[in-house]
């Protein structure tokens, strides 16, 4: 379990999260390589799932900007990249609902996010009549 203590840190500030240089470089590519695929919030309690070698499950809470008690399921035993990804992922999301006419996000709410291609995926397998509609 990576990351499994009781530090805490800003999500307007990620160098609180105290990775090394290699693993905030890699956890970037992550980030960028839209390997967050699921987050969620609910009631200040976060979960994430981020596609590695295998998809490892990410927990946290979250509250008054700060993330704390964020966990990984992978085998590191420190902040790792799957972390430091599912953040910068959380910080995006955040801001791009702020940023939404009428959305009104509060931390004792719910809130979640999934990639294109895993909701393409859930959406598309096994459908073999109908249509879609986005709007």
């Amino acid at each position: 379990m990576s990351g499994s203590d009781d530090h805490s840190f800003r999500l307007d500030d990620l160098s609180g999260m105290k990775v090394t240089s290699a693993i905030a470089e890699r956890g970037h590519d992550y980030y960028t390589e839209n390997r967050v695929v699921y987050l969620c919030i609910d009631r200040g309690h976060g979960r994430g799932i981020v596609e590695g070698t295998s998809p490892y499950e990410i927990e946290f809470d979250y509250g008054g900007g700060e993330i704390k008690n964020l966990t990984c399921s992978c085998y590191c035993g420190y902040p790792c990249k799957h972390t430091f990804a599912a953040m910068l992922q959380l910080r995006e999301t955040l801001k791009l609902l702020e940023e939404q006419d009428g959305f009104d996000w509060n931390e004792g709410g719910y809130a979640a996010a999934i990639s294109q291609v895993a909701f393409f995926s859930f959406a598309v397998d096994g459908k073999t009549t109908g249509s879609f509609v986005f709007r």
